[in-house]
């Protein structure tokens, strides 16, 4: 079957695109444009109040591990 559409390829030039889009911002004007870009997206309004458990360490009992937590924003630290 011959491949019409190479993900892979079209995912690295789209990053070099956003990369040169984004040149110059810091991490918080590149966060601030990616929130606003979400915040009308319908699949992200979905998805960004789901509920996710909590990783864990194999042989290391997390605190709160039966606890499910709200994923909301991630900083870069």
């Amino acid at each position: 079957m011959k491949k019409t559409f190479d993900a892979v390829a079209w995912m690295r030039k789209r990053r070099e695109e956003i990369d040169k889009e984004d040149q110059g911002l810091s991490w918080v004007e590149k966060h601030e444009k990616t929130r606003k870009l979400l915040e009308k997206d319908p699949l992200w309004l979905s998805l960004r109040k789901r509920l996710v458990e909590p990783t864990s360490v194999p042989g290391v009992k997390t605190k709160g591990h039966n606890q499910k937590v709200t994923v909301t924003e991630r900083h870069p630290d």
